[in-house]
């Protein structure tokens, strides 16, 4: 490996990113249930809250990655959940999109 530190640095993030993506992927799967649910159920607390928890890790590390539009993202849809108001159709609508262009832009960075 090169002495250059941003090299070293480049290099460990993407071996952070290889380890990280599954508990990342895990977290898009529990947004996604969560969607499910409150599309059910917008009274749904348990879906509510799981989803909040999820989008917040998610606004939180993303970034680090190299991906700010998924901070962004997650970080709407981390508000949308967090607003004590009852979620009507078109929030869930909403809420469905900023999930789907998460998993686009999570999806868009390689593996390795």
């Amino acid at each position: 490996m090169s002495d250059d530190p941003a090299a070293k640095i480049a290099a460990r993030l993407t071996e952070l990113w290889h380890t990280s993506r599954p508990t990342i992927l895990e977290r898009m799967t529990i947004l996604r249930a969560a969607c499910t649910a409150l599309m059910e159920n917008p009274a749904d607390r348990e879906a509510r809250t799981s989803g909040l928890e999820a989008a917040h890790k998610l606004s939180g590390v993303l970034g680090v990655f190299g991906l700010p539009q998924g901070s962004e993202l997650a970080s709407s849809i981390e508000f949308l959940l967090k607003s004590g108001q009852p979620l009507m159709q078109p929030d869930l609508s909403t809420l469905r999109n900023r999930i789907a262009d998460l998993d686009a832009v999570i999806a868009s960075k390689p593996d390795r």
